[in-house]
């Protein structure tokens, strides 16, 4: 008998958190809490929508879907997982603590993309079975991305040979102008890193992708989640740079950084990445995410100084027909 999906349903929050910590490739972007932190911060126009998938083997898995409404609810958007944004696309895929043949890839990459009209899907680097994933459908379209880690197993020295000649010297330079790195504790901390992060901002100007609000921040503070950190890059006792990490299943996923631009030159966050990545070694993780570079070329550059891996993450855009043949006609023009 051959292999079919059997059932599809709602899934609870004990199935999402049960699923989660049993799937050896989930990160924190597939957390029920991830999802949650986004309903918060978009006052419930996003919304977790996990779906539990049933297959005639015994096989299941979750789908941690998010959905986002336009035009009150005429319009929906979702991803797997995460803000379903283009310009935020976070590690999808499924949770299973079960193994998944090729034929499981394919019935779920059909599934996903039938039912699921309007989809963001950036496809999960930990998980073997992403090189598997085909989009056949009229309407998607798959963009090519890479993300940068680093095998934290491999050690120190290592990882130190590893970087090019600049980035070694520039750790260097950290040490001997004395910077330091401090966890963030209280919410004096976060409201620091938040008006570096304006700051940064100012610097970037016209190619900023996206900007956050104070909001998401306070939220994360308030997560009391011990697998969210905040790391601070402090220089005569001035805080000059940061970082946020979240920390799961051996995954160390660096998701946001900003400097000072009046410190820029000290590179603080060349150190601070290196005092991060040698932290994670001495508390046994095996991967630092650097995340993908986003198309920016000296974001990529300031990465591969680093001497990472490259794994594919790419992103599948499904689009609604309707949109799909408006967007072709204004391309065309």
């Amino acid at each position: 008998m051959s292999l079919k999906i059997i059932n599809v349903m709602d899934a609870t929050s004990n199935e999402w958190d049960t699923f989660w910590n049993s799937s050896t490739s989930a990160t924190y972007y597939h957390s029920r809490q991830w999802a949650e932190i986004w309903q918060l911060y978009s006052n419930g126009i996003i919304k977790p929508e996990p779906k539990k998938v049933a297959f005639s083997d015994g096989v299941s898995v979750l789908l941690p879907f998010s959905k986002q409404s336009y035009y009150g609810g005429i319009i929906k958007r979702y991803s797997l997982a995460g803000p379903p944004a283009m310009a935020l696309p976070y590690y999808g895929n499924w949770l299973t603590y079960d193994l998944l043949t090729e034929e499981h890839v394919s019935l779920l990459t059909n599934y996903i993309l039938n039912n699921f009209r309007n989809l963001v899907w950036r496809l999960n680097p930990y998980d073997s079975n992403s090189g598997k994933i085909i989009a056949s459908s009229k309407y998607a379209v798959r963009n090519s991305l890479v993300t940068y880690m680093i095998d934290l197993t491999k050690g120190e020295d290592y990882i130190l040979s590893n970087m090019n000649q600049s980035c070694r010297n520039q750790v260097k330079q950290g040490i001997r102008n004395k910077l330091t790195v401090t966890e963030g504790e209280d919410i004096n901390d976060w409201e620091k890193y938040y008006n570096i992060y304006r700051d940064t901002l100012k610097r970037w100007g016209s190619k900023t992708i996206y900007m956050l609000d104070w909001k998401i921040f306070h939220i994360l503070f308030h997560a009391k989640d011990s697998r969210i950190k905040l790391w601070l890059v402090w220089h005569n006792e001035i805080v000059i740079a940061g970082g946020i990490c979240f920390y799961s299943q051996g995954k160390i996923i660096s998701w946001h950084i900003a400097s000072l631009t009046e410190y820029h030159k000290l590179r603080p966050i060349n150190f601070l990445k290196y005092m991060i990545i040698k932290d994670g070694i001495n508390k046994n993780y095996h991967w630092f995410d650097f995340e993908t570079a986003g198309g920016k070329k000296g974001l990529r550059r300031f990465k591969k100084s680093f001497g990472p891996e490259e794994k594919m993450c790419d992103m599948i855009i499904k689009w609604h027909p309707v949109i799909y043949y408006t967007k072709k006609i204004f391309d065309s023009k």
